[in-house]
């Protein structure tokens, strides 16, 4: 890739006119080999490169501002399942101060936690890679000072994944970007949403903002297939609800996710649609394989650790093998359209507010006429798509232990807050600086400093009040 998630990340919220200085934390893991993301397939074999991310921007914040209350500048809460080269530095320096502050030093402005993103990366290892970037949650903290931070976040990291310069496997290459959209109270800043000033969007919002998002993506990209589903609604109802384009040129399909195979396999749900962490179409695939076989997962589960016991090596990958095949079969015998229609019947789809499926296709589309990437995601006699190399990229676990040193921070008051925000700062600086070391910290971080036309915003000037409009009456002479 041409250049880094960071600098693509930093290079649009520099564009905003920030009154506060702004922290960019951006953490990738190491692509990892996985067979997970299709488990009923009918062999082991169907392999992929994971690739995790956390993106988390925190912000400065005014001293007008009273730590000890509850206020706070309202902005949106969004989640995909709730709920744009500047002067750089290496970010969070000031953390250090304040974790060892002098006697003399005057007093550091807080910092809070202001929105974050977590998702995936999935890529099938074949010449041409297709690749899929699951966007698993979004929020935003409601403490920062007022600013689309959010917005331009998720805009900016769907046009990066989406833009053939910096898209696995350049112009090649194609990229499907996908998410549910569900509105919640919080997702990963916990009891956020009590501290007075987050607005929580509802369904039918949040499905209007991840729409504009995405159109906002498109735009900086150019030629993109978007497409979304509102799970129990007709195409008709979804567009009246949702309203009508609002960057011009831009069209959207009312259809599914995943609607074509992504390798050479027989026709089924195990081979057309890709389980992902967290997420609803996964949950009801193991529920239609679990009733298909008749066989409850708990007790799946079990016997797998029976056989784990008593069973050699060569016996377990044979049942596991013959598990998928079965697998595979029973959901053949549910046609993709049939699946898309109960879905719309779960209680995650169904719960009396909108919900969405969204999803934007970059790159070539694959013909199911051509040579696809065989079972296992390679061609025969052709080299196999390897992602390059990510300089100081750290380690998944480390990845996934600092999302739940958040998840575990409490964010219900303003002053929790801003005390759980310089913990996070310190302990994610500390692991990041003892796996990957300062320049691995350096590439993982920076620091945008706060627009000078914002800062100082000029006072408004006293408009007349207008009540209604009145003809103006002539002056006699």
């Amino acid at each position: 890739m041409s250049s880094s998630l960071r600098d693509a990340l930093v290079a649009h919220l520099t564009a905003l006119p920030n009154a506060a200085e702004l922290g960019v934390t951006v953490l990738v893991s190491a692509p990892k080999r996985t067979t997970a993301i299709f488990p009923h397939a009918p062999s082991a074999s169907v392999r992929c490169w994971e690739t995790e991310y956390l993106v988390v921007v925190n912000s400065s914040v005014p001293e007008a501002v009273d730590p000890g209350t509850n206020g706070s500048h309202p902005e949106p809460a969004q989640g995909p399942q709730a709920i744009p080269q500047s002067n750089t530095t290496t970010s969070q320096s000031s953390t250090t101060t304040r974790a060892n502050p002098q006697p003399t030093a005057a007093p550091t402005t807080p910092r809070v936690l202001a929105a974050a993103i977590s998702a995936h990366l999935y890529t099938l290892p074949s010449p041409s890679p297709t690749s899929i970037l699951y966007i698993s949650k979004v929020d935003s903290s409601g403490y920062a000072p007022p600013s689309p931070l959010t917005r331009v976040l998720a805009s900016g990291l769907l046009s990066y994944f989406l833009s053939p310069s910096t898209r696995p496997g350049g112009v090649t290459g194609s990229v499907t970007a996908t998410l549910f959209a569900r509105s919640q109270g919080q997702y990963l800043f916990p009891n956020s949403v009590e501290g007075g000033g987050k607005r929580v969007l509802g369904g039918l919002g949040l499905c209007q903002w991840w729409k504009s998002v995405y159109e906002d993506a498109a735009r900086l990209v150019g030629e993109v297939e978007l497409s979304y589903l509102l799970p129990s609604y007709s195409a008709s109802e979804a567009k009246g609800i949702l309203g009508p384009s609002r960057q011009p040129g831009v069209k959207w399909i009312y259809a599914p996710p995943f609607r074509t195979r992504l390798f050479r396999a027989k026709t089924s749900l195990a081979t057309l649609i890709p389980s992902l962490p967290d997420d609803p179409k996964t949950r009801f695939l193991e529920e239609l394989v679990s009733s298909a076989l008749d066989i409850p997962s708990t007790q799946q589960s079990q016997d797998k650790e029976e056989k784990e016991k008593r069973s050699r090596k060569d016996a377990e990958a044979a049942e596991d093998e013959a598990e998928r095949r079965r697998a595979h079969v029973a959901l053949a015998k549910v046609p993709a359209g049939e699946f898309w229609e109960r879905m719309g019947f779960r209680q995650e789809c169904a719960s009396g507010d909108v919900t969405g499926f969204f999803s934007a296709h970059a790159g070539p589309q694959r013909d199911e006429t051509e040579r696809s990437p065989s079972v296992d995601g390679e061609r025969e006699g052709e080299r196999p798509y390897e992602p390059p190399r990510v300089p100081h990229a750290v380690s998944k676990p480390l990845v996934e232990r600092i999302l739940t040193s958040m998840l575990n921070t409490d964010f219900g008051t303003r002053s929790l807050a801003y005390a759980g925000t310089d913990m996070w700062l310190a302990s994610t600086r500390a692991l990041v600086l003892d796996e990957v070391g300062e320049d691995g910290w350096a590439a993982s971080s920076a620091t945008i400093a706060p627009t000078s036309s914002a800062a100082a915003p000029a006072p408004k000037r006293k408009e007349e009040a207008v009540t209604m409009l009145q003809p103006r009456k002539k002056k006699r002479v």
